[in-house]
């Protein structure tokens, strides 16, 4: 492909991201202005305290890749790679795929970090693994303290169950993979298809060549060996993960004392667990509407308030959705001026 039209087709994902963007943000703009207004009547100093999580939780996610790339031997700044995640999460956010549309975005600057593809490509389900790894415990939790307070519900159970299913069905897929190098080819094949075909939208181009495919074995076996190798040095991705939960659940936290109102962990976490199950699970993307109705049913049922749960919810989902669905726009937009000017400097 000429360098002409690359850039033509860089230059027309801006326009597409951005038609895009617009039309996802307006679509909410009445309830977004609404809930800034009622955010308004808070203590501002705990909802500055919210951003400062939200722009730590930015840097947390760039510096999870970071510490991966290092552990794997890949090169990159930390700068870079927040920009990277931010796209990433924009992405997952935009079309979400259970993180796969946001690995493409890794995957696809594979070499300017210093990797291979198919090394690439494990490094971010490695990533994706130990995120819901995490998550799993926060999950179990919040099910358990449901269940204790005799508010489990059997939808919450049924979509619980089917991201646990989903989950084991993965894990048990992988690890008969890993026994048998054709198997584990034929597995990779699969993978390289979802991955491409997301990239093709992306890019007009796939970023996995799968006639190279059976060199990603060998790939896999010796990142395998290295976290067996090395697993003590994985402290420092694993600190990464838990401090993403950690800070999303500051972020509900603060803002429950934005509006003082004392909360109880247990009820925190569980609002926290729930909303992330719906997101992953939600037929819309990120979850519209479907997380907002099931944290605002979880909390009124843990006896708070309904109109402090609704207030709440509304701000913690513009706090961990709306605005890094912004921010990461703009960072997917600074991502493709990146590749446009790689293209012209003949780079790309």
């Amino acid at each position: 492909m000429s360098r002409p039209t690359k850039k033509f087709i860089y230059k027309g994902l801006l326009v597409l991201a951005s038609v895009a963007f617009i039309f996802i943000f307006f679509k909410q703009f009445g309830s977004i202005t609404n809930a800034i207004e009622t955010l308004s009547k808070g203590s501002w100093y705990f909802l500055i305290a919210v951003l400062a999580l939200v722009a730590l939780a930015a840097f947390n996610r760039g510096a999870l890749y970071h510490s991966l790339y290092e552990f794997f031997g890949a090169n990159d700044s930390l700068k870079r790679l927040i920009i990277l995640s931010l796209a990433a999460n924009f992405v997952n956010l935009a079309a979400p795929t259970g993180g796969i549309s946001g690995m493409a975005i890794f995957i696809s600057e594979a070499e300017e970090q210093g990797m291979s593809k198919s090394r690439a490509t494990f490094v971010n389900i490695f990533a994706q693994f130990l995120i819901y790894a995490v998550f799993l415990v926060v999950l179990l939790f919040g099910l358990f303290y449901l269940l204790f307070n005799h508010q489990l519900q059997k939808y919450q159970i049924i979509t619980a169950a089917a991201l646990f299913g989903i989950l084991f069905f993965a894990l048990m897929v992988m690890l008969v993979a890993l026994g048998s190098a054709a198997r584990l080819k034929k597995l990779f094949h699969f993978v390289s298809a979802i991955i491409n075909f997301i990239t093709r939208l992306l890019q007009k181009r796939a970023v996995i060549d799968e006639s190279r495919v059976h060199l990603v074995s060998q790939e896999i076996k010796l990142s395998l060996d290295l976290i067996e190798k090395k697993w003590k040095d994985l402290w420092l991705p694993v600190l990464h993960v838990f401090l993403m939960e950690a800070i999303d659940i500051l972020t509900l936290y603060y803002l429950f004392l934005a509006f003082r109102y004392p909360i109880y962990v247990g009820i925190l976490i569980t609002a926290y667990a729930i909303a992330v199950l719906f997101s992953l699970m939600s037929i819309t993307p990120g979850g519209i509407g479907v997380v907002e109705a099931t944290m605002i049913l979880v909390l009124s049922g843990l006896s708070v308030p309904v109109e402090m749960a609704t207030i709440v919810v509304v701000g913690y989902r513009i706090f961990t959705y709306w605005l890094p669905f912004v921010i990461g726009y703009f960072a997917f937009r600074i991502f493709q001026q990146m590749k446009i000017e790689r293209v012209e400097n003949g780079t790309g």
